[in-house]
C-alpha cells in the first residue's frame, strides 16, 4: 500500500496506535509497579501481564512511545479537518484566496478525498 493510500486512513491508524498505546502503558505500568512492590494490592489484571514477563519494561517504553506518537498524529489531523472545513467552507473569496497555500498543503496531507474538495472550491470560485 502506498503512502497516497495511506494518508486517507491516517486519522484511523493514528487512533489504533494511540489505542495500543494506551493499553501497553497502563497494562505493563501496572506491572512494573507491582513487580517492584509498589502496588501491593492485585486488582486481578496478572492475566493481562504474567505472558510478557521481563518484556514488560520493553513494552511499557513502546507503549509511551506509541501513547505519544499516535496522540500527536490523531490531534494534528483533526486540527488540519478543522483547519480545512473552515478554510473551505468560508463564504468569502478573498478569504479562500488568502489561504490558497495552506489549503493546498492540508488537502494533500489528509488524502485524495479532501483534494477533490479543494479542486471543487476552486472551480466554484474560478481560482486557477
Amino acid at each position: 500500500m502506498s503512502w497516497r493510500k495511506l494518508r486517507e486512513y491516517i486519522l484511523h491508524i493514528s487512533l489504533v496506535l494511540f489505542i495500543l498505546g494506551i493499553y501497553l502503558v497502563v497494562t505493563s505500568g501496572y506491572w512494573v509497579l507491582h513487580s517492584t512492590g509498589f502496588i501491593d494490592a492485585d486488582p486481578g489484571m496478572d492475566y493481562l501481564t504474567n505472558w510478557a514477563g521481563s518484556w514488560n519494561y520493553w513494552l511499557l517504553g513502546v507503549g509511551i512511545i506509541l501513547l505519544i506518537v499516535g496522540g500527536w498524529y490523531t490531534v494534528d489531523t483533526l486540527r488540519k479537518r478543522a483547519k480545512f472545513e473552515e478554510y473551505v467552507e468560508s463564504g468569502s473569496k478573498r478569504e479562500f484566496v488568502s489561504h490558497l497555500r495552506d489549503l493546498e498543503e492540508i488537502s494533500y496531507k489528509l488524502g485524495e478525498k479532501y483534494q477533490k474538495r479543494f479542486e471543487e472550491q476552486k472551480r466554484k470560485w474560478r481560482v486557477k
